[in-house]
């Protein structure tokens, strides 16, 4: 290229010159803060600050929300002017609003976060066992499951156990019946502790709450991101906190009751009343009667959705 010779050709060469000098110094910034914008993402990327707190937030919601509002029940009624229904259309708002945040949370901010370790056998083996002990005592809410194929006798109706014998096989048929023994629920369940405790009562004064959590706990161990972990323990806080403000309410007579003799054989903390002896039949002797009192075959599904998930981890 041959440099210009002629004026006009200079002054326009020079022109050129001092544009790409100013393009060159207007983009020099651009390119530094386009460097910096991106590591700023990979560390973004590597301890997402929102997710954290999307997995935080809604759970402290949820739980200040039910705590204040049932701790100061009488005092927002008197505030509403004696209304009960302004109350509690306000609490199912909140309560409402407070899930939703729950769910957005999770699904929209936490579901998303990146993994930050490797899951181990031995944190799916954990989180089965919590999953397995959670799963089987939220089933015992259901009613009690059964074969939907039996034998019955012949007359159609249930007999004691000592008359079915007498009978023998002869005088019975096969029956297709409901895969869940409504019947069966209608009747109280027969209390035999001298405590008058029954089923997961014995565990804890609060029995689903601390199922929920140990799902919770057991989903906590085997999730990759600390955002992931962090919301799964929220149903333990709840179970913590709300269970504690519940027996605080009940102690005062506010929503249920409390008396000192069940506070004594029952607990906050799962286990805790069983492993102390504090229940008539002593440590062993209540382990049997909760074993004897549980829905059984229900408890076998929870076990058996607990190994799915398990197996679905480990892959």
């Amino acid at each position: 290229w041959p440099p210009p010779t002629r004026p006009k050709e200079k002054r326009l060469f020079a022109r050129l010159a001092e544009m790409t000098l100013l393009g060159r110094r207007l983009l020099h910034p651009l390119r530094r803060s386009a460097g910096m914008s991106s590591s700023s993402a990979l560390a973004a990327e590597a301890a997402p600050p929102s997710a954290l707190r999307w997995a935080v937030l809604p759970w402290s919601f949820f739980i200040g929300e039910n705590v204040l509002l049932s701790h100061n029940r009488a005092s927002i009624i008197a505030l509403c002017g004696g209304d009960e229904q302004s109350y509690h259309a306000l609490y199912n708002a909140l309560s409402t609003a407070a899930c939703a945040s729950l769910g957005f949370g999770y699904f929209f901010r936490v579901a998303g976060a990146p993994p930050l370790r490797h899951v181990s056998v031995a944190a799916v083996g954990g989180s089965f066992v919590l999953q397995a002990v959670g799963l089987a005592g939220l089933f015992q809410a259901l009613p009690r499951v059964q074969l939907p194929l039996a034998s019955e006798p012949a007359h159609g109706e249930r007999a004691e156990p000592a008359a079915a014998s007498e009978a023998g096989a002869a005088a019975r048929q096969w029956v297709i019946r409901c895969p869940m023994d409504f019947k069966g629920e209608s009747a109280s369940p027969a209390v035999t502790s001298p405590d008058g405790l029954h089923g997961l009562h014995r565990v804890s004064r609060h029995p689903m709450l601390w199922s929920l959590a140990a799902v919770g706990l057991g989903g906590a161990l085997a999730v990759p991101s600390a955002p992931q972990a962090v919301w799964l323990l929220g149903p333990a806080a709840m179970a913590l906190l709300g269970g504690a403000h519940i027996d605080y309410r009940h102690r005062r007579g506010e929503g249920g009751t409390l008396s000192a003799e069940t506070e004594r054989v029952t607990s906050l903390i799962p286990f805790a009343a069983m492993a102390a002896s504090a229940q008539a039949e002593g440590a062993l002797g209540s382990l049997q009667a909760l074993a004897r009192e549980l829905k059984v075959e229900n408890a076998v599904l929870g076990v058996l959705l607990a190994a799915r998930w398990a197996v679905t981890r480990g892959r």
